[in-house]
């Protein structure tokens, strides 16, 4: 008999990668206790999902078929599938035998705002901050002035973000009733309540799991000046993102800059009067829709982002920042070049010998 799927859908920056860290650092233990993990890394399910979006399916097929065949409670996890058209939607539907119940964990949203920002740098644009929240505000769901130009900072961020439009798709493909909006806590919650909610949704228990190795690190304001000003240059020398994505974004970005944040100034961002019309107005459609609530509708309530505008970062921090940037790749390339000297020497003694 078939069992159940748990799809975590996203939204973006909403816990995804603490959430995907600890589903694949515990997969046996999840195993033991009827949860299957499909795909052996979860850059397997990534592949899966962008096969399903891009209509090419294989990668999918074969999740899908694994999901189906497992008796039990089955869970992937990719915030691609969020923003995903009806018709992947309804694909979803197509290939999972048995109940399928979509997640979709949610955070306030003027969290949500500065966190995307600085991602967004990680992901190779060069958009100022002012130019971000500018094209936010001008390509609001519901809001939007029907003959003025389309911004691309705000059509990305609201692609990742409008939760209503998310839900709406996912529950006209599986039915708004098995749609579940997670919310995020507020700061200063426990830090496993994320964990408890959503191992209530996999229906176990959420003692005794290994913590999560993998923390999708966000940067200060420096860093991120320092980001868009590197990709920006990159861009002018041909190398557009995603070219060098494990040293612009994985060791630069994530390990170095990301490792100095406690040393910078945060991005800071006041609760603007329309994001708070904005929350009330998405959580009133959310409720309309008939979505399942874990967690509390209060918690999506916006609230203060302590910090600076990073417009106003003093340019000795982001020189600072920058400096730091370039000794961490160059450290990163002296030892590799230490290593395969080492190497190469104790292969030739080897040789001799």
């Amino acid at each position: 008999m078939p069992g159940r799927l748990v799809l975590h859908v996203g939204a973006m920056k909403s816990g995804t990668t603490f959430i995907q860290s600890r589903l694949f650092a515990n997969k046996a233990m999840l195993r033991e206790r009827g949860v299957l993990v499909p795909g052996r890394e979860w850059l397997s399910q990534v592949y899966a999902a962008k096969h399903l979006l891009e209509g090419e399916g294989r990668m999918w097929d074969k999740h899908a078929a694994k999901v189906s065949a497992h008796p039990g409670t089955s869970v992937i996890s990719m915030e691609y599938l969020g923003p995903a058209r009806p018709a992947a939607a309804a694909r979803v539907r197509e290939t999972v035998a048995g109940e399928i119940e979509v997640v979709i964990t949610a955070r306030d949203l003027n969290r949500s705002i500065a966190a995307m920002w600085q991602e967004t740098l990680q992901n190779g644009r060069t958009w100022g901050w002012q130019e971000y929240l500018d094209g936010i505000v001008a390509f609001r769901p519901g809001h939007r002035a029907p003959d003025a130009p389309v911004p691309e900072t705000g059509r990305t961020f609201w692609r990742q973000q409008n939760l209503v439009r998310m839900a709406r798709t996912w529950g006209e493909a599986v039915g708004p009733e098995n749609v579940t909006v997670l919310t995020v806590p507020h700061p200063g919650a426990p830090r496993n309540l994320l964990w408890e909610r959503f191992a209530s949704v996999l229906g176990t228990d959420p003692d005794g799991f290994a913590p999560a190795p993998t923390q999708n690190e966000s940067l200060g304001a420096a860093s991120a000046q320092v980001m868009r000003r590197v990709n920006a240059l990159l861009d002018e020398h041909g190398l557009p993102f995603p070219t060098g994505t494990p040293f612009r974004k994985g060791l630069l970005s994530k390990t170095i800059l990301a490792g100095r944040k406690s040393d910078e100034p945060s991005i800071g961002l006041p609760v603007a009067p329309w994001v708070r019309e904005h929350a009330t107005e998405m959580v009133s459609g959310l409720q309309e829709l008939g979505v399942r609530l874990v967690g509390d509708w209060a918690e999506l309530e916006p609230v203060e982002v302590p910090g600076i505008d990073p417009g106003t970062v003093a340019e000795a921090e982001v020189t600072e920042a920058a400096l730091v940037g370039l000794a961490g790749l160059l450290a990163d390339v002296i030892r590799r070049d230490e290593e395969e000297r080492a190497a190469a020497r104790a292969a030739e003694a080897a040789a001799s010998a």
